[in-house]
């Protein structure tokens, strides 16, 4: 028997024309045989290839309701998964960020099971083995949190209405979904899985780099934590310098004057400044980004596909901002 919740189905897909068209009707037959109701999301992150093409053959043999969100430009997983948490209307959501499936589809039910039969708001899948950069971006992230923060890398997610509501309530506008889910404070669960393919590691690129800094800026204090130290550290150095000089003046007569002591008491004094004033920029436009009230993303058009493959209903909004 199908279950009679309403689910939503939300998939991030960035030049992926090889498996997106695959992912789409894998992803309409598991939910076609397990659930009475669903829609499939499938957010476009500004595609240069013929991954919005493959996206509509492939709907031509979905059962279920579909919607392409084409962004108007390239914005990154966090804030393209916005675009679609705001579009999903399901009682439960899940969250899949990458248009390739490296798991069985089987999984996405077992997801929707734990959540169901255990009672859980946020249940969350992860291959278990990541690399190297990974496993050290979430040590820093979790040990230097003010949150006390568990996280690790998760392929996908699902989580209920009002988990959701929760996080997209929340003000931030560094918007690193594992974290805010984690302010949220709802019951999670996380459920490891065998990839099918052979885990190669994130690529390092400026876009993951870039996440990286905001997160361990605006979720831990670790910047404020190592200005401080710097701080004293200098100040110790300073102290212990303008000790040594005085040394010298009263005892050590044939010392050359201290050009070179100078040099060095300049050089690191400032080092430290030049540091500290980094990571108080760092915080300094985050207060920015927070004062401006952008939106966090922006839409060129909306394709929905009704169910039945009826006829396609677009929605053009050009230059259109959509904000939480």
């Amino acid at each position: 028997m199908k279950e009679q919740v309403f689910v939503s189905v939300v998939v991030y897909a960035h030049n992926n024309e090889s498996t997106v068209g695959h992912t789409l009707t894998t992803l309409d037959q598991l939910f076609d045989k397990n659930f009475k109701s669903y829609e499939i999301i499938l957010v476009n992150d500004y595609s240069q290839d013929e991954t919005v093409i493959k996206a509509r053959e492939a709907i031509k043999q979905i059962h279920g309701d579909t919607t392409i969100i084409n962004l108007s430009r390239k914005h990154g997983i966090e804030h393209a998964m916005m675009a679609g948490l705001n579009k999903s209307m399901g009682d439960f959501v899940f969250e899949i960020e990458t248009a390739t499936i490296d798991y069985p589809v089987e999984l996405l039910y077992e997801l929707f099971q734990t959540a169901t039969k255990k009672g859980f708001d946020i249940v969350a899948a992860t291959a278990g083995s990541t690399g190297w950069k990974s496993r050290l971006f979430y040590k820093m992230l979790n040990n230097l949190s003010y949150m006390k923060l568990s996280l690790q890398t998760e392929t996908i997610r699902l989580v209920t209405r009002r988990a959701l509501n929760s996080m997209l309530n929340l003000k931030e506008k560094v918007r690193y979904r594992k974290a805010l889910y984690e302010l949220t404070g709802y019951s999670k669960s996380l459920v490891t899985y065998q990839s099918l393919f052979k885990s190669k590691g994130k690529k390092m690129t400026r876009e993951n780099v870039s996440l990286a800094i905001d997160a361990l800026v605006s979720f831990s204090n670790a910047g404020l934590k190592a200005a401080h130290y710097l701080t004293f550290a200098f100040f110790g150095f300073s102290i212990f310098m303008g000790a040594y000089a005085l040394y010298n003046y009263f005892f050590n007569q044939s010392v050359v004057e201290g050009w070179t002591t100078l040099m060095i008491l300049i050089s690191f004094g400032f080092a430290g400044l030049f540091f500290i004033f980094g990571v108080i920029g760092e915080y300094i436009s985050r207060i920015l980004t927070e004062i401006q009230n952008r939106p966090f993303y922006s839409t060129s058009s909306v394709e929905m596909y009704k169910e039945k493959r009826q006829h396609l209903q677009l929605v053009e909004r050009n230059k259109d901002n959509l904000s939480v």
